[in-house]
């Protein structure tokens, strides 16, 4: 018999503060909609563990860590250690730096606040229930981002039409994975494990992006306000441009039809999930050490000639990935100071904490550091004996990029280097600690 109990706050910030996800500062101009950290706590045999997801495009090394001393300190360490903590990875959240002006540091603190008032609500609110679990391999709003041109190279985002596109550069895992959990024979809280970016707006305004669409069309269709939690697939390189056609597809409106589409195929395969008859749980909490990457004279020489003879012009709005296939000069010197940034400042590597949790051999639930390749979820979910393997990325630990690697000698946007950037052999590590901790 599962015990589940599950609460949501809002966490959306005033105006001014910082937004999350792109090179240029956006301070906050207003919202479409609000921000949420959404908690599932289940209880089984004795053993309490769960899931909090923040809207945010990632969690600041300052927020895990101010979580983990408020959640031990109230609930101890064994609770905090059963915890799962993510972010959605949405484009248009509040960003917290390491130096912040006072909004920022009251947004900082209102997320905090409401993350733990959440956790409060949701161990208070454990009620029986049961957990049904299934998975659909369906995915057709999402799109490989990186693709081989008809040259030759590699390009990340090389623009809608453009003729010069050969093929993406690979194929990736189109599973979405579903938990629903049911009070009083009534469905309570849904659980999506999806892979894909949270960048379909851009601009200045707050929004949860389609993440945010995906729960309210969900919540429109069941005629309730029930906790619906997006947990993040490895999403690194993929995203919801289909630049094959030629169309707009940075909007609000494109937030609105990509979460309203992922809804109705998780609500057409609600009454095909399986019953999650595994009690038994085990929770295993690793550490992998990240490598990072050593820029060659080469590189270094090359970072050094493109500041000095490319031109200092600024570039007028956003400052997106596709400026550097583009070569726009902003994007060009933005990405050779990195390179520099990267040889200066790196340290050889970091340690992140990862976490699987494992109920029988029917699920578990695996978390992934940064923005890995949608290649490090497939090898992982070959290895895992479990019938369902949710892989959740940006969660437990800090981390930028990991690609696969055979693409940092390809090029493209993500292998570009920076501070502690992730090295050649990051993505076989972490496969080879993640398989190993399950």
């Amino acid at each position: 018999m599962f015990k589940i109990g599950y609460a949501q706050e809002i966490i959306t910030p005033p105006v001014g503060v910082g937004l999350a996800g792109y090179f240029n500062k956006r301070p906050n101009e207003g919202m479409y909609d609000d921000l949420y950290v959404k908690v599932i706590i289940i209880e089984s045999k004795g053993t309490r563990f769960g899931f909090i997801a923040f809207d945010l495009c990632s969690i600041s090394k300052e927020l895990f860590a101010s979580l983990e001393e408020r959640i031990v300190a109230k609930y101890g360490k064994a609770l905090h250690d059963n915890l799962i903590i993510s972010a959605t990875h949405t484009h248009t959240g509040s960003e917290f730096r390491k130096d912040i002006d006072d909004v920022t540091r009251y947004a900082f603190n209102q997320t905090l606040e409401a993350a733990l008032r959440a956790l409060d609500r949701a161990i208070m609110n454990l009620l029986p229930g049961e957990i049904e679990v299934g998975s659909v391999y369906n995915n057709p709003y999402g799109f490989v981002r990186r693709y081989w041109m008809k040259n030759g190279t590699i390009v990340t985002n090389p623009g809608w039409g453009n003729k010069e596109i050969d093929k993406p550069e690979c194929d990736f895992d189109r599973t979405i994975g579903i938990i629903k959990i049911i009070q009083g024979g009534r469905i309570a809280a849904i659980i999506a494990n999806i892979a894909n970016h949270g960048d379909t707006i851009g601009g200045n305004l707050v929004s949860a992006d389609w993440y945010g669409r995906f729960a309210q069309e969900i919540q429109h269709s069941l005629k309730c306000s029930l906790p619906v939690l997006v947990i993040d697939d490895a999403s690194g390189n993929i995203n919801h441009f289909d630049f094959h056609q030629k169309i707009n597809q940075t909007s609000y409106n494109e937030a609105t039809r990509i979460g309203r589409g992922y809804a109705r195929i998780v609500l057409d395969a609600l009454d095909k999930l399986e019953p999650l008859t595994a009690e038994d749980v085990v929770v295993k909490n690793g550490t992998v050490t990240v490598p990072h990457r050593k820029p060659t004279e080469a590189e270094i020489a090359e970072a050094k000639h493109i500041l000095a003879t490319v031109p200092d012009i600024k570039k007028e709005g956003d400052f997106e990935s596709q400026d550097l296939a583009n070569k726009v000069p902003a994007a060009l010197r933005y990405f050779a100071q990195k390179m520099l940034d990267c040889a200066e400042k790196s340290t050889p590597s970091h340690d992140a904490r990862i976490t699987a949790i494992e109920l029988g051999d029917q699920v578990a639930f695996v978390t992934l550091p940064g923005e890995p390749f949608n290649g490090i979820a497939q090898a992982i979910r070959e290895a895992s004996k479990f019938k369902y393997t949710f892989i959740i990325e940006l969660s437990q630990s800090v981390s930028g990029y990991v690609p696969m690697p055979e693409c940092f000698e390809r090029g493209g946007y993500e292998v570009q280097a920076g501070v502690n950037s992730s090295a050649q052999n990051a993505a076989t590590e972490i496969i080879k600690a993640v398989v190993a901790n399950m």
